[in-house]
């Protein structure tokens, strides 16, 4: 028999820091960062079904990051109007990896719950550029360019030790996250 209780503790602490420049001057510009410490003594609120405890016996074993710590988060948005009529934004993303516990950690002394990191470090620079064309007064056509992950880099989404086969954690993709991608676009506004 399984006995679920609500016994779990957690201590979030954080610091935001960003900047906006508003759109003048052709131009517009956004950042924020993130500091903080997600800790807890069981993430797993969205799976009733698992009893993920490393010793009934030792809660303390159990208080540490939370599953979904994750340090620093930067972003950063922009948009520029350039000329000859084109128009580019750009986005940055990045955010440190998160934690895990080790496989062997419920049996191994002194190991405590996600005390290694996962390989999900996460960067991205995405950027898109287009020129709008007049035709007439109502009609708009619109070419443009867009480029995902401009650098190619890796970005594994939640690799776990092993996947789970039903998985409650809130994670909705698993593996290599999206290569370089690029694509042309033409819209036609009316």
């Amino acid at each position: 028999m399984m006995i679920t209780g609500s016994t779990a503790k957690s201590l979030y602490r954080g610091l935001t820091l960003g900047m906006r420049k508003r759109f003048s001057q052709r131009f517009q510009l956004e950042w924020n960062y993130v500091l903080s410490e997600d800790l807890d003594s069981d993430s797993n609120e969205r799976d009733p079904f698992t009893d993920r405890r490393l010793d009934p016996r030792n809660p303390a074993r159990d208080y540490g990051f939370s599953d979904r710590d994750e340090r620093h988060k930067f972003n950063l948005f922009s948009y520029f109007e350039l000329p000859g009529g084109f128009n580019l934004d750009a986005r940055l993303q990045a955010h440190t990896p998160q934690p895990i516990t080790p496989a062997n950690c419920a049996a191994t002394a002194g190991c405590k719950r996600n005390s290694t990191w996962k390989n999900n470090e996460y960067t991205s620079f995405d950027w898109r550029a287009m020129r709008p064309f007049k035709l007439g007064e109502r009609y708009r056509l619109i070419p443009a360019i867009e480029m995902f992950n401009t650098f190619n880099n890796k970005n594994n989404v939640n690799p776990l030790v092993t996947p789970a086969l039903f998985n409650f954690d809130g994670f909705l993709r698993l593996g290599v996250g999206d290569p370089r991608q690029a694509q042309l676009s033409l819209r036609f506004e009316f």
